[in-house]
This record gives C-alpha cells, sequence and structure tokens, in this order.
C-alpha cells in the first residue's frame, strides 16, 4: 500500500498507517511518502496515461508538486523500483499468505 502526506484529495498515509496495525492473512508493506500528490502513481505508469506532458499536467493540477518536483518525480520512481520488485518476487513465488 502506498500513501503520501501531501495528498490534498484522500488522506491515504492516515489509512495506510491504520491498515499496518491490523492482522493480515497475506504479507503486507505500507509505505508512505512526504511528497507525491494524489497521482502517486508510478512513473512509467504515469507516462503511459500521459505520454506527453505528464510533469505539467501534475504541476498544474497540484501545488505540492509545482512546490516540490524534485520529490515528487522521486517518489514516482522509488514506486516503480518498489512495484517492480515485488511483481519480481511474486512471481518467484516468494509473497503469498502468511499462516
Amino acid at each position: 500500500m502506498i500513501g503520501v502526506e501531501d495528498d490534498v484529495l484522500w488522506d491515504a498515509a492516515k489509512y495506510n498507517r491504520r491498515m499496518e496495525e491490523r492482522e493480515h492473512i497475506c504479507k503486507l508493506e505500507a509505505v508512505v511518502y512526504k511528497y507525491g500528490t494524489h497521482f502517486v502513481f508510478p512513473e512509467s505508469m504515469l507516462k503511459m496515461m500521459l505520454p506527453i506532458g505528464s510533469a505539467s499536467f501534475v504541476k498544474f493540477a497540484f501545488q505540492s508538486a509545482r512546490k516540490h518536483p524534485k520529490e515528487c518525480l522521486e517518489t514516482r520512481i522509488d514506486i516503480d523500483v518498489r512495484i517492480r520488485n515485488a511483481i519480481e518476487e511474486w512471481k518467484k513465488g516468494k509473497v503469498g499468505y502468511v499462516g
């Protein structure tokens, strides 16, 4: 689960932390970033959805992206890496039910 502190549309950080406190039958990794806006997509996905002007759109739509563009980009890139790694672990059978 991924959330950011600067999400002005949904308090994802709060709910990510709440989910960490609960018991789960599967492996859960909850990550909260300081910056990333509500469009906290992996960078590759954002570029696929908006091949031209993705960075400009995010900056236009969210004040935090205008104030912290470098940090928001770093968040999206890190999410890309985390998701790729999680998929590779899943393919190798390292992720699944706990219990």
